[in-house]
């Protein structure tokens, strides 16, 4: 019996081991866009010089829905008009942008993500920016920015290739506009083909790294409770 003990322990020890790594694999080989899929809010961006900056877009919270058809709801217009414009436009824009993102009354922006099949280390972002109808619209923020007359769009498609996606657990993701990040920006014309917008420059956008938490509670009832 005292012989039988040491082996019982090594057999036991042995499969803990042998569980402990399928279950580090299952995790290593589940798709990065399943895992990508969910709410998140946005809790941390820093910008180049790696200077917290969050509480510039906080209108009143900064969050992605991204779902498993691609889809992309979120209160990310503040976020994706300082990343394509930078920051000394984006100050010019600060007093007039929570006219423009009325995300109190829970009128979101949509878009698009897009990832290749199985475990991968970048994706592909598109946000769609426009403003609410009537006065308050997109046009009159590029207008502050000045944006050429012949450029103003009611809706301009940002799309962002190659963004680096982390996860630091499954609860914690981080994207990195890095230096092999790729802009381009669209319009659609009357038959919603994409025809480049050329209004502002693709090579000037901001290399940011956002930090994102899992939620468990809607859309909605996030941004409610930031009110």
């Amino acid at each position: 019996m005292k012989r039988s003990l040491p082996i019982l322990l090594l057999i036991v020890s042995s499969f803990a081991i042998i569980f402990s790594s399928c279950e580090d694999l299952f995790l290593e080989e589940t798709p990065t866009k399943t895992r990508m899929q969910g709410i998140w809010k946005v809790t941390e961006v820093y910008n180049e010089n790696d200077s917290l900056i969050t509480d510039r877009f906080e209108f009143p919270i900064t969050a992605f829905w991204l779902s498993d058809d691609n889809g992309v709801i979120s209160t990310a217009g503040p976020l994706m008009m300082y990343i394509v414009y930078g920051d000394n436009q984006y100050t010019n824009i600060f007093s007039k942008i929570d006219q423009v993102f009325d995300y109190t009354g829970l009128n979101y922006n949509s878009g698009e993500f897009f990832v290749a099949s199985g475990v991968q280390e970048r994706f592909t972002l598109e946000m769609k920016l426009e403003g609410l109808p009537g006065q308050d619209a997109l046009t009159d923020l590029l207008i502050m920015i000045g944006i050429n007359a012949s450029w103003l769009e009611t809706i301009v498609y940002h799309k962002f290739m190659d963004v680096k996606v982390d996860f630091l657990s499954d609860e914690t993701m981080m994207w990195t506009f890095d230096v092999t990040t790729f802009a381009q920006y669209n319009m659609k014309d009357q038959y919603g083909n994409y025809v480049l917008w050329e209004g502002w420059p693709v090579s000037g956008f901001q290399r940011v790294t956002i930090v994102l938490e899992k939620q468990i509670k809607s859309l909605n009832d996030i941004v409610i409770e930031a009110t």
